[in-house]
C-alpha cells in the first residue's frame, strides 16, 4: 500500500488533517498536531456515544458519523506510523 502526500490533504470533521507548514514548523510538531487532531476526535466520538447511550441525545446519525470519523482518523495514524516505522528500519538495513 502506498501512502501519498495528497492523501493527507483534506478535512476531518471540520478540522484541517494536516496543517500548512508554517516557518520553523518541524516533522515533529506536525506529527503531534495529527496525533492530537485524532486524539480529539476520538473523544469527541467517546462523548458522542456516551451521550447517546445515556439518553442526553438522541440523533444516532451524528453519534455514527462522529465515531467512523474517529475510526478513519485512527486507521489513517496507525498506517503512517507504521510507513515511518518501515522506512526507518529500512534505512538502519541500508547503514
Amino acid at each position: 500500500m502506498r501512502i501519498n502526500s495528497s492523501d493527507f490533504v483534506g478535512k476531518i470533521s471540520g478540522a484541517p488533517l494536516v496543517t500548512e507548514k508554517k516557518t520553523g514548523e518541524s516533522f515533529i510538531d506536525t506529527l503531534k498536531n495529527i496525533i492530537d487532531e485524532t486524539n480529539s476526535t476520538i473523544k469527541k466520538a467517546d462523548q458522542a456515544a456516551l451521550d447517546l447511550a445515556s439518553g442526553k441525545s438522541s440523533n444516532i446519525h451524528e453519534a455514527m458519523l462522529n465515531l467512523q470519523k474517529a475510526d478513519i482518523s485512527m486507521r489513517l495514524l496507525v498506517a503512517s506510523t507504521n510507513k515511518l516505522i518501515e522506512g526507518y528500519n529500512e534505512l538502519m538495513r541500508l547503514r
